[in-house]
């Protein structure tokens, strides 16, 4: 009788293990595909445009800039390193997902 109830125990406890590693592998596999769909460039764009019509909607009105003598380069310089900025922060955060 004890070695049928060990040989049930030690049954379950390999369940247990097997369950364990196929909930493991599972998890990896949804982690990647979620990864995988929110990188494409179909949800990328998407969100692109999720942003622009919540944008509109919020539809705050503008702040008047000061006005200047003239256009200066410092001020396109920043323009096109905020892009260049925010195109690496969406990069790593779709990475990191």
């Amino acid at each position: 009788m004890a070695s049928s109830l060990d040989d049930q125990i030690a049954q379950m406890e390999q369940n247990l293990k097997n369950r364990k590693l196929a909930l493991k592998v599972r998890s990896r596999q949804v982690v990647s595909t979620t990864c995988d769909k929110l990188s494409s460039p179909t949800a990328l764009c998407f969100a692109v445009g999720a942003g622009f019509f919540v944008g509109k909607l919020s539809d705050r009105p503008k702040k008047e800039a000061p006005q200047k003598q003239g256009k200066s380069k410092s001020g396109a310089v920043l323009k096109v390193l905020r892009i260049i900025t925010s195109a690496q922060t969406a990069a790593s955060f779709a990475k990191h997902l």
